[in-house]
């Protein structure tokens, strides 16, 4: 299996512990040797229950964060944005962002809707950090549901494909920085599964690369 440098979580793994946001123990998290961690920020208008406190405690444990966006078809990508950055305040030395990319409306209409979203959403947050552009996470069938979308081939791509095999790379995109590979890892720290990632390159260079 490919090495876990980093995982990502949100209020499950939190309610999976007990409640709470002391049930993720970072702490641990860190010994076990993980290097990076994105946190769920927000899912559609409304900031997930504990984003707050696990930016905080994943920080002060020595992970190099950055935070998520669930993106939804049912609210602007603007006011999507706007509850991604008025959670959370990410700066100097945290990761770059990351727009969640993994419905596939039922339509066509609705489909090309949602991308607009995220081209919405991308540009709203690229605006508040200096053009930086965020990751792409999704999976390459999504991605090719979804049109193979233009206009996102500067966003490094956080790519998910669970198993041994690296993934098939969507169309528009070069490469992949990051591949989650497991949504059942475990891991001292947290109560039940959590979802793994691998870097393509090393955590200095992506560190480097990818922070604000």
């Amino acid at each position: 299996m490919p090495t876990r440098e980093g995982i990502d979580v949100s209020h499950y793994q939190n309610e999976a512990g007990g409640g709470g946001a002391s049930a993720i123990k970072w702490a641990k998290i860190a010994s076990a040797g993980v290097k990076f961690t994105f946190v769920k920020i927000s899912d559609k208008t409304s900031k997930d229950a504990f984003a707050v406190r696990n930016v905080a405690d994943a920080k002060a444990a020595g992970l190099l964060v950055g935070g998520y966006h669930f993106l939804r078809n049912t609210a602007s990508g603007a006011d999507q944005a706007h509850a991604f950055l008025n959670t959370v305040s990410f700066g100097s030395g945290d990761l770059i962002p990351s727009l969640d990319i993994e419905l596939i409306p039922a339509t066509p209409a609705a489909r090309a809707a949602y991308v607009q979203k995220a081209k919405d959403w991308v540009a709203a947050v690229r605006s508040a950090h200096s053009g930086r552009w965020p990751f792409i996470y999704t999976r390459a069938n999504i991605w090719q549901a979804l049109g193979n979308p233009s206009g996102f081939g500067n966003c490094p791509l956080w790519l998910a494909r669970y198993g041994s095999s690296p993934p098939p790379i969507p169309s528009g995109f070069t490469n992949y920085a990051i591949w989650q590979f497991s949504q059942s890892g475990s891991i001292d720290g947290i109560t039940g599964k959590v979802d793994e990632n691998h870097l393509a390159m090393s955590f200095a260079e992506f560190r480097s690369r990818y922070s604000l």
